[in-house]
């Protein structure tokens, strides 16, 4: 939220005098302090305003609201200063190095705009998934969307555009689908630019169901949870792991493996309690799980470095002893 300033405003009363009623024309005071600051929005402070303005247009914020609005605007300075800081320091480079970095960026911005750039990563990623990609597919089901709320759908839906980078930057990339994909969590990755362009990494969706999509193939399906009791040994090239795309705070107990039962589909865990002890939950965010499986063969298919390389510092995970 910006501050606002506001143009000078004329304001009538009323004062008796001699019995008659006179118009007088009071303007606002604004210091020398408030005039200064509206040249600067983020430490701009409010204006004097009437009664019905501040009910009507100008709602006060609480203290939690101004540091949270303070936090971000230096947030999103430091993030501007970082930015220009690099731009000098690739201009420096090229200077050193004796490149036009002018006519560098001229000619990216023409390759961008006649999808030459895009053509040439393009062939550069399907050669790399041709030769080095992963035999296994993995799956994320998105059928649970109706026991969630408009914000988990929203994380949930930033879950998959993390899992669609991590793969686009693999090293061994894999097939995914994205299955049960329908209403607001649709919605949402529609308004996402290039969306339309995921297919050809290898990132599809369907509104269809994991039966559906994947028949015949139900003996190959292998359902990811926590609750499973099998645990995970290694990543066989002929089967599909499935993610639940869930993002409940821990509400939904036992959602994903209820469903698998419901299917008749296999289930199983990743070892991570084979490997390591943590303190927190062992729940993880789709991204996480999609991670793990994408990173397992590029740490020569050990579960304890990659599962180390993987989980968020908040896991405190530590080795067996």
């Amino acid at each position: 939220m910006s501050a606002e300033g506001g143009n000078e405003q004329l304001f009538d009363t009323e004062k008796k005098s001699d019995g008659m009623n006179e118009p007088v024309h009071v303007p606002s005071v604004m210091s020398h302090e408030s005039t200064t600051q509206d040249e600067d929005p983020s430490t701009a402070k409010p204006t004097t305003a009437s009664p019905s303005e501040v009910g009507e247009t100008a709602p006060k914020m609480s203290k939690n609201q101004l540091k949270r609005k303070r936090k971000l605007e230096k947030l999103m300075e430091q993030k501007r200063q970082k930015k220009e800081q690099q731009k000098c320091l690739k201009s420096a480079k090229a200077k050193v190095e004796g490149r036009d970095i002018e006519a560098e960026r001229h000619n990216m911005e023409q390759r961008r705009l006649s999808g030459e750039g895009w053509t040439k990563r393009q062939e550069k990623w399907r050669k790399n998934f041709d030769t080095q990609g992963g035999k296994f597919q993995v799956c994320l089901d998105c059928s649970f969307e109706d026991q969630m709320t408009y914000k988990e759908l929203n994380s949930l839906a930033s879950q998959i555009r993390y899992c669609y980078a991590t793969n686009r930057r693999a090293k061994h990339p894999v097939r995914v689908t994205v299955t049960s994909l329908r209403g607001k969590t649709q919605e949402i990755l529609q308004n996402v630019a290039g969306v339309d362009r995921w297919e050809h990494r290898e990132f599809y969706q369907t509104d269809k169901d994991v039966l559906s999509a994947y028949y015949p193939d139900k003996a190959r399906l292998v359902y990811l949870t926590s609750d499973s009791t099998n645990i995970l040994q290694t990543l066989e090239d002929d089967k599909i792991y499935i993610i639940g795309g869930i993002v409940d705070r821990n509400r939904l107990k036992r959602a994903t493996i209820d469903r698998a039962e419901s299917l008749g589909i296999a289930t199983a865990k990743l070892p991570i309690s084979d490997h390591l002890d943590i303190t927190a939950t062992k729940v993880l965010t789709c991204n996480h799980v999609f991670d793990i499986l994408v990173k397992w063969k590029e740490c020569n298919k050990d579960w304890k470095k990659t599962l180390l390389e993987v989980l968020p510092n908040r896991k405190d995970a530590k080795e067996k002893s």
